[in-house]
Formats: structure tokens, sequence, C-alpha cells
């Protein structure tokens, strides 16, 4: 898989592992964008990271930085360790299997695919799924994770609890890629008119970067910078 001048490997098995390979999550040309903020030497935090697309083209790309992506999916997690291997050195990388939040405490995923590279999932006080950990961010750098420098979040709604749990580490973040989703975030009780306001409050300019071109609907994706 090549983006701009930067290529990476990826296994591919799966139905949804073929599919976002070839087209990349409708996400090419905002992950060229990405890419192209890089200088090497960034924390990157991937949030909702599922097989690595966005994670293993940014470790391609970093000389001594690191990205951590965090996947609590074990299935995808397992998948996006094994490609980020592939890509790699492991001082490039770091996995973890919280799902990032605004309360440190337990939950349930609950997905609409079983198999690697599906990545519609949601977090649910009720029903069944499978038991997680969920964090903050902030008590997730406290346990000895580094603080992020950029962000890349796609959690399926969830965004808004994932940017309030990072609390300070905010003021060293400048810039943030974040997917919204207008019907998705309403199982939070949030909208995306609430997450950009939070953004704007924050100190951070928005510019609308359009639809992914795989016609996913009532996704759109931003790009906040400060």
């Amino acid at each position: 898989m090549t983006v701009g001048e930067t290529t990476a490997r990826f296994t591919v098995s799966t139905r949804s592992e073929r599919r976002r390979a070839k087209r990349l999550g409708g996400e090419r040309r905002v992950i060229e964008m990405f890419l192209d903020e890089l200088s090497g030497s960034e924390v990157v935090w991937d949030v909702g990271a599922c097989v690595g697309t966005y994670a293993c083209l940014i470790a391609r790309r970093l000389s001594s930085g690191c990205v951590v992506a965090f996947e609590p999916d074990p299935t995808n997690r397992s998948r996006l360790s094994e490609n980020l291997s592939a890509n790699a050195p492991t001082e490039r990388w770091r996995t973890s299997a919280v799902a990032l939040f605004d309360t440190d405490g337990e939950s349930v995923l609950q997905s609409e695919f079983v198999e690697a590279g599906g990545g519609h999932h949601y977090l649910s006080a009720h029903g069944e799924g499978l038991p997680i950990e969920v964090r903050r961010g902030d008590s997730v750098v406290a346990s000895g994770y580094p603080a992020p420098d950029m962000l890349k979040i796609d959690v399926q709604g969830a965004e808004l609890q994932v940017l309030r749990g990072l609390g300070g580490l905010l003021d060293g973040v400048n810039t943030i890629y974040v997917e919204l989703h207008t019907e998705k975030s309403k199982r939070y009780g949030t909208t995306t008119d609430e997450i950009e306001a939070f953004l704007r409050e924050e100190g951070y300019s928005l510019t609308h970067l359009g639809d992914p071109t795989n016609g996913r609907p009532g996704a759109y994706l931003v790009r906040a910078q400060r």
C-alpha cells in the first residue's frame, strides 16, 4: 500500500481487510495530508487504530518518534501488531488494548463485524459484548505511555469522551485529525456540533476535509489545528 511517498505492507486475509487495503477507508487524501505534516520525531496517538491503516504508514515515516495505537478489539489488535511488526522496528510503535474515554473503569465493546478489518465498534454499559478496560488519556500517560504531539481519532461516535479524557494533554497537541459521526455520536449523548464546539473552545481552528470517499453515511473528517 502506497500513499504519497510512503509504502507499508499489510496482511490481507478477510473481505474487510481487502476492502480496507484497496480503498484506505476512503481516506487516501487525508492520510497523505497527515503524513506530510510529520517531521519524524513526533509521538502520534492513533485512537481507534483497527488493523493499522494509519499507524503503519505513520510508523514508516517516523525516524525518532513513535506511534501509540489504541485498539480494544482483540482480533483487530492482533492484526495491528502483526502489521506494525512488518513495517517498523519496535521502538517506533506501541499498542494498547484500552479504549480511551473520559473515565477510568470497565465497559462492554460491541461490534457490527467479527472479522479482522471490521471497524464498527462501540461501547455499551449494557448488553452482551466483550468486557474491556476504558481509560482517560491522561491516566494512560501517568501509567508510562508517552504523551501525544498529534492525534488521529476514529472511535465511532465517542470522540468527545476521548477528547475530554485527555485533560491537560491537549495543551501539547497542536494537530488533531478526527472522524466525526452525526448519528453514532448520539449513542454517547453528544452531537458533532458539540464536539466541534469543544475543539474551538480549546483553541483549535477547524477545517472540514469532507466525507470519506467510500460513502459511509453520516461520517465526515475534520482537521483541528492551533
